[in-house]
C-alpha cells in the first residue's frame, strides 16, 4: 500500500522531537555547569518579546526595533563566546537535524526560510526505503570501501586463467578508484554509468552497494534493485490486476531515482516485452541525466557480447555508449571467506 503523507509526517516529527529532546538534553548540563548560559538565554527571551511587541505596534519605531535586534544579537555573541572559553562548540546548544536542508520537515526552505511545497531529498528517499526496504545497504556491517580487501584477489599475471594482461588484484584496485571517481563526479552530467561485470562472488554487488551507500551520504536517493525484482515491479505496475495493491509511484521511482543499481542483470527469465521495459528506462535515464544527477549501475556475469545476444543490438549499443565497462576477475571471494572462516575454528 502506498505510503500516505500522514505516515511520512509522522516520522519527520519523530525526528524533529528527537533533536529537539537531544538538545534539551544538552541545554539542561550546560545550565548547571554554566549558569551564566542560563541567564543569557532568559534575558534573550525576554529581548525577543519584547521585539515581537514592538513588530506588531501600528506605527513600530525602526530605531527601537534595531536596538532589540543588536541587543540580542550581543547575547547571543556573548552565550557563544561563554560556550568556547568552557570547551564547547559555538553552536552547542542548536538543534541538530538530521536533514540540515530542511530541518526535518521534509520539505526544504521557500525564501522566507519556511518550509515550502519542494520535497527535500531526505523525503524522497525515505518514500523509496518505504517502497523498497532499501535501508539495509549496510545491514551485515561488512559493506563500504573501508571493507575492500585487496588481498582476496590473487596478485599473479595469469592471462590463460583469468584472460587479462595484469593481476586481479592490479585490476580490481583501478577498478576501486574509478568508484571512487564516480562517486566524486557523481553530479557531473559527463559522468558515465557503471557496468560491473565478471563471474560469481569477484565483488559485482559489493562494489556497486559501497558506491550506494556514498551517494546516500551525498544526499541523493538510491534505489538497489536485482533485476528479476525490477522487472516484476515494472511489470504489475503497467499491467496491474483489479486486485493487486501496488505502490502507486513504484514504476516512477525506478525511472527518476538519483542512482539506479540493477543487480544480476540476465537472471530474470526471458521476454522481448521486458527487453522493451529495459531500453525504454535506460533511454528515459540518460535523457534525465542531462539536467539533473540520473545514474545507473548495472552488475551481471554477462559480458558486453552476452548483451547484445540475449537482449537487443540496441541495448547493447546504450551499455556499451554510456556505460564504463568495468570487468573484476578472480576467484569466488565469498567461498575465500568461508574457507578462512573455517580454518580459524
Amino acid at each position: 500500500m502506498n505510503p500516505n503523507w500522514s505516515e511520512l509526517k509522522r516520522e519527520f516529527e519523530r525526528r524533529r522531537e528527537t533533536a529537539e529532546e537531544a538538545r534539551d538534553r544538552r541545554k539542561r548540563a550546560i545550565y548547571g555547569l554554566i549558569p551564566e548560559i542560563k541567564d543569557l538565554d532568559r534575558k534573550i527571551a525576554e529581548t525577543g518579546i519584547a521585539l515581537n511587541r514592538e513588530l506588531i505596534r501600528l506605527n513600530p519605531d525602526p530605531i527601537v526595533i534595531r536596538e532589540f535586534e543588536n541587543k540580542i544579537n550581543a547575547l547571543i555573541e556573548n552565550k557563544k563566546n561563554l560556550l568556547k572559553d568552557n570547551g564547547y562548540p559555538e553552536d552547542y546548544l542548536d538543534i541538530e537535524y538530521s536533514c540540515k536542508d530542511c530541518n526535518d520537515t521534509g520539505f526544504l526552505k521557500d525564501s522566507d526560510g519556511k518550509p515550502g511545497v519542494i520535497p527535500c531529498h531526505c523525503y524522497r528517499q525515505l518514500l523509496v526505503e518505504r517502497f523498497y526496504d532499501i535501508s539495509n545497504l549496510n545491514s551485515d556491517g561488512q559493506t563500504g570501501f573501508e571493507f575492500f580487501n585487496e588481498q582476496f584477489y590473487p596478485d599473479v599475471v595469469a592471462p590463460d586463467t583469468y584472460g587479462i594482461e595484469e593481476s586481479p588484484r592490479s585490476r580490481a584496485i583501478k577498478i576501486k578508484s574509478k568508484c571512487l571517481d564516480f562517486i566524486n563526479n557523481f553530479e557531473r552530467a559527463d559522468c558515465r554509468n557503471l557496468f560491473f561485470t565478471g563471474s560469481t562472488g569477484v565483488g559485482k554487488t559489493f562494489l556497486s552497494k559501497c558506491i550506494a551507500i556514498e551517494i546516500l551520504k551525498q544526499g541523493h536517493t538510491v534505489l538497489y534493485l536485482p533485476a528479476p525484482a525490477m522487472f516484476d515491479i515494472i511489470y504489475r505496475c503497467k499491467y496491474r490486476f483489479n486486485d493487486e495493491e501496488i505502490p502507486d509511484d513504484s514504476y516512477r521511482f525506478i525511472l527518476d531515482t538519483d542512482l539506479l543499481i540493477i543487480d544480476d542483470l540476465g537472471t530474470e527469465s526471458p521476454s522481448a516485452a521486458k527487453y522493451t521495459e529495459l531500453l525504454t528506462l535506460l533511454n528515459y535515464r540518460s535523457a534525465k541525466n542531462t539536467k539533473t544527477p540520473c545514474k545507473t549501475i548495472i552488475s551481471t556475469n554477462m559480458n558486453p557480447k552476452d548483451i547484445q545476444k540475449t537482449y537487443s543490438e540496441r541495448i547493447a549499443s546504450r551499455i556499451l555508449g554510456e556505460f564504463e565497462i568495468l570487468r573484476l576477475v578472480g576467484d569466488d571471494i565469498r567461498i575465500i571467506r568461508r574457507l578462512n572462516q573455517s580454518e580459524q575454528v
